[in-house]
């Protein structure tokens, strides 16, 4: 092999050792040379994420979201996800973090990941008029509204399989907002969400509507998305979450929106909790 030829195959190898090795770079390092975390939030889904009355974005979400910047020792970049993009923006990596009230289940991690522990006990109920349904039986063959994108979707129907011979139909909506005024104006029998979404969507006419059979279904946990393959981002956000656990961050801010005193009072813990054998088992949530 001639002398130019052996250089530059040896340039070309080093370019590609250089190009691997960038390439490489984890979304740990990527984020603190950044010095922004980029979070995708939600902005129709009070409690957990929305606009309030003086236009700005709130919610436990973004309350979280926010603390775990502080902790990372970066900026917060908010880009608005819905339904849909809040996972898909995590697979494109327009997100480093998915914090918009998304709930575990087997068919999202195959998409993503999710940071531990959990951070959000919640658990979906039919909604609809007061006095309408007695029980659950009673919406087999019925209209139901959900999101679109929301695992109610099936749970929904699976739900009342139990309870019903009769399919729902079943209709989706842009978000809850859109679903709750489909309920008003009779569009649909029952409206389906998360509990402590319902709550705050429903406001003051909460007194007209009532969960049917006063009953939670589909028990689940919310969870911080994060891009796979990511093991150290991955776990960089599972320790600071567990860390707010530990120095009382987390509960801060629980009290803030969900306490007795807080913005939307909830009788139902629904926060996890470090066990009082921390580092044998990590957390544990409420009976």
């Amino acid at each position: 092999m001639k002398r130019s030829s052996l250089v530059v195959l040896m340039a070309m190898l080093l370019l590609a050792s250089f190009i691997s090795y960038a390439s490489a770079e984890s979304m740990l390092d990527e984020v603190m040379k950044r010095g922004t975390v980029r979070i995708g939030h939600g902005n129709t889904t009070p409690p957990m994420n929305y606009i309030d009355e003086k236009g700005e974005w709130t919610g436990f979400d973004v309350d979280l979201g926010s603390a775990i910047a502080e902790k990372l020792g970066v900026k917060v970049e908010r880009v608005l996800v819905d339904n849909k993009t809040r996972i898909a923006f995590l697979a494109n990596r327009s997100i480093d973090i998915s914090l918009a009230n998304i709930s575990v289940t087997n068919s999202r991690q195959e998409q993503m990941d999710y940071a531990e522990p959990p951070y959000f006990w919640t658990g979906k109920i039919f909604y609809a008029k007061k006095g309408k349904f007695k029980s659950l039986k009673d919406l087999g063959g019925k209209k139901l509204g959900v999101d679109q994108g929301s695992n109610a979707f099936i749970a929904g129907p699976q739900e009342l399989a139990k309870h019903s011979a009769k399919k729902p139909e079943m209709l989706s909506f842009q978000n809850s907002a859109e679903g709750f005024l489909a309920l008003k104006q009779g569009k649909i029998d029952a409206y389906s969400q998360d509990a402590p979404i319902m709550a705050a969507v429903s406001g003051n006419l909460g007194a007209e509507y009532e969960a049917v059979g006063g009953m939670i279904y589909s028990p689940g946990l919310y969870g911080i998305g994060v891009p796979e393959n990511e093991s150290d981002w991955r776990d960089k956000i599972s320790f600071i979450l567990q860390g707010m656990l530990k120095d009382g961050t987390y509960e801060k801010l629980y009290q803030k929106w969900f306490g007795p005193n807080g913005k939307f009072p909830m009788s139902v813990n629904s926060r996890p909790r470090l066990s009082d054998t921390y580092g044998d088992m990590l957390y544990v949530w409420p009976d």
